[in-house]
């Protein structure tokens, strides 16, 4: 079941457009974790989103930063909250995943999720079948 545009596409800009990903059944991990968020969280996530997608870069790591040099993931860092997230062809971010950081690591089992739907989501693009006939 593929979401209407509106419910995964997070923001248009001129550089990029930020999506979240979602499942063959039609949740959204990230969406789903980012509501359960306080207002402040979701504003600074939508801020650096907003950025990102209208100027093509954030150079401060404290708010975005690669985590996977071999698999290009990268994550938005809205205070103590991470979402996992990877560039895709047809200038696309995809957030992926999304959890509360509680330790001066990153969330390996985070990175492994984030590694998957990041192979989930190429592949059913590839097969035609994320968007669907849109």
């Amino acid at each position: 079941m593929i979401p209407k545009k509106e419910e995964y596409i997070f923001y248009q800009g001129e550089r990029f457009q930020i999506e979240f990903y979602f499942t063959e059944t039609g949740k959204i991990p990230a969406k789903e974790y980012l509501e359960d968020t306080s207002l402040y969280v979701k504003v600074k996530l939508a801020a650096l989103v907003k950025y990102i997608a209208e100027h093509g870069k954030i150079f401060n790591i404290t708010k975005f930063r690669l985590v996977d040099s071999k698999e290009k993931i990268f994550e938005f860092k809205p205070l103590q909250h991470r979402f996992f997230n990877f560039f895709y062809e047809g200038g696309k971010i995809i957030i992926t995943n999304g959890y509360i950081k509680k330790s001066q690591k990153v969330s390996r089992r985070g990175l492994e999720k984030a590694r998957e739907l990041k192979k989930d989501y190429i592949c059913r693009v590839k097969g035609g079948s994320y968007y669907g006939k849109n």
